[in-house]
């Protein structure tokens, strides 16, 4: 596993501050998108940390990056806005990289940005959301020619809606999986080791 700190043009102002994970052989890629800038989230976060590891285990490269505005990616906050652009960026500039199955993994803010860009990613072949936060607003349809969606949120999630997140999935039928953590908050202070577990299961199903 080589390790790489990158820089991934968006537009002529705009470049994010990332990280690949590339594996040897990879099995697929996963692109991991980070918790609010607002409150201090970047990608370097215990969640996004936990995701690039089930990714590593399953034989997967990874990308975290910085949305626009974060650490050295330049360009400004956009409340989630301009930062689909980011994902679409830097998902075509993975898939280039390490050709294969792509998905979109998010924690939190991340989870809904990568939500609102996922019809617009090329290739998707699946997507995992850690803790949606529906104070920031609902989570829209997951586009049905993308594959599954795994959502792991904690049962305690303070920023999050339990009833409305089961209507959600329980609407996606087959397409939709999700895992409750029993206890669990927000921040994820404990609990990480099965939600890699989940990850790690999720991404092995891909590849069957």
């Amino acid at each position: 596993m080589s390790t790489q700190q990158v820089v991934i043009a968006v537009d002529r102002q705009v470049s994010l501050e990332a990280r690949l994970d590339l594996p040897a052989q990879a099995e697929g890629a996963a692109l991991i998108l980070h918790p609010h800038p607002l409150y201090g989230g970047s990608m370097h976060n215990n969640v996004v940390d936990a995701l690039a590891q089930a990714a590593s285990e399953a034989g997967w490269a990874s990308l975290c990056i910085n949305f626009r505005g974060v650490g050295n990616s330049t360009g400004s906050h956009d409340n989630g806005g301009a930062e689909q652009d980011d994902v679409i960026a830097a998902a075509a500039w993975l898939a280039d990289k390490a050709p294969g199955p792509l998905v979109l993994m998010g924690y939190s803010f991340g989870s809904l940005v990568g939500a609102r860009a996922a019809d617009r990613v090329a290739g998707l072949a699946g997507g995992v959301w850690v803790s949606p936060p529906y104070v920031l607003g609902d989570l829209p349809p997951w586009p049905e020619a993308r594959g599954p969606l795994l959502v792991i949120t904690g049962e305690r999630d303070e920023y999050g809606d339990l009833t409305k997140l089961e209507a959600y999935m329980h609407a996606m039928g087959a397409l939709g999986t999700l895992k409750v953590h029993p206890g669990g908050d927000h921040f994820w202070w404990s609990g990480l080791s099965a939600l890699k577990r989940q990850t790690v299961d999720f991404l092995a199903q891909l590849n069957t």
